[in-house]
């Protein structure tokens, strides 16, 4: 499947598109304008294609994870190249933008890395050659492939003053709203399972929350924030105020509840009672039996709430912009506004690469966490 998506990204859609400014559509190009690299894409292709006949689950991760790893390592160096050619004697206004063909392409290679990565057994060093190896290609591209001309690294380059700035935000504002998450989450789930008549209250507000629209509940909290901030001076000098952060880490502190909450419960309703019975036998006390006990053995599904919290508010934190805030979503909306394809990529891409970061670093957490017993 991974060698037929990626088949499709380079013979039926466009490879690159060259334009006269950052506006306006331009000419597509085939894959075969990178040259000699083009010819290496296909080859790593094929590799995938033979990937799923070979015979042993070795032989076929490491075939998948060659072609899945070499074609991003390819793909740069062939847009880097093509990127090259095409901008030769052309006026410096001139962008060579990623087509279609490109994203298809690395959807392609993610599914054959995974494929590997599924099949591939070892330590963890042997899973993170491969992926250390693609992006040092990927780095080296951007400093002798030619991969630094694209239109999405020059439109970089333009606003590399206050992407810090706004990555900065997001990072801020996504982090601050998990962390408020988590503070009033984790109680709220312990409070569900000591009390049934607050369980279902907690859980049904919160899956209530969870229903209305980002948008629709940023416009809910401006009006009160506004006037709260003027009936108490000290909060406006703090910066709680209708238009600005406020609002925004209001509402993702209130998106992140469900999942923790929900984990938090589940988790620990779920130790099973004979466990409990025996702590109590040894004459541990209620605060020792749910921090030495219950907590540990619920502790992979907390977790696993806080994995999808966090990737739920790195997304959501774009839309706070439109409450005032500062982020990554400035670029995307502004892009969208401009109808400059680069600029929406300059702050969606980076978005989802920290999703991404997120997800895998909370899901390493909460495997290091988790007691070896209960790992085992």
């Amino acid at each position: 499947m991974g060698a037929l998506v990626a088949l499709a990204g380079v013979t039926v859609l466009p490879f690159l598109e060259l334009r006269a400014n950052r506006l306006v559509p331009g000419v597509a190009y085939p894959m075969m304008a990178a040259g000699s690299w083009a010819y290496l894409v296909w080859l790593l292709v094929a590799v995938g294609f033979l990937s799923a006949v070979l015979p042993t689950a070795k032989v076929r991760a490491a075939a998948s994870t060659a072609s899945g790893y070499g074609l991003i390592a390819a793909t740069a160096w062939a847009v880097g190249a093509a990127t090259r050619s095409l901008l030769v004697s052309q006026q410096p206004a001139m962008r060579v933008s990623l087509g279609a063909g490109v994203w298809v392409l690395l959807a392609g290679t993610a599914i054959l890395g995974f494929s590997g990565g599924e099949e591939r057994a070892g330590t963890l060093l042997r899973r993170t050659v491969p992926i250390v190896l693609a992006v040092a290609a990927v780095a080296a591209a951007f400093v002798w492939g030619g991969l630094d001309r694209i239109s999405l690294a020059r439109e970089f380059e333009v606003r590399a003053s206050s992407f810090w700035s706004l990555l900065g935000g997001h990072l801020a504002m996504s982090g601050s709203g998990l962390g408020l998450g988590l503070l009033f989450g984790v109680p709220l789930g312990l409070w569900a399972t000591r009390n049934r008549g607050v369980r279902s209250v907690v859980l049904g507000v919160t899956g209530v929350i969870q229903t209305v629209p980002s948008l629709a509940l940023l416009g809910l909290l401006i009006a009160p924030l506004a006037a709260l901030s003027r009936a108490v001076p000290v909060l406006r000098a703090i910066g709680v105020q209708g238009i600005g952060n406020a609002p925004g880490l209001i509402a993702l502190t209130l998106y992140a509840l469900l999942p923790i909450v929900r984990n938090t419960y589940v988790g620990l309703s779920e130790v099973d009672p004979a466990v409990i019975d025996a702590g109590r036998g040894m004459g541990m006390s209620s605060w020792q039996l749910l921090w030495r006990v219950e907590f540990p053995l619920a502790l992979p599904l907390i977790v696993e709430g806080v994995r999808t919290a966090s990737v739920l508010l790195i997304g959501i934190a774009t839309l706070t912009v439109f409450a005032g805030a500062r982020n990554l979503g400035n670029l995307i909306f502004e892009g969208l506004g401009q109808f400059a394809p680069d600029l929406i990529l300059l702050g969606a891409l980076p978005v989802i690469a920290l999703a991404v970061i997120a997800d895998v670093a909370l899901s390493a957490l909460g495997r290091a966490l988790t007691p070896e017993g209960v790992r085992a």
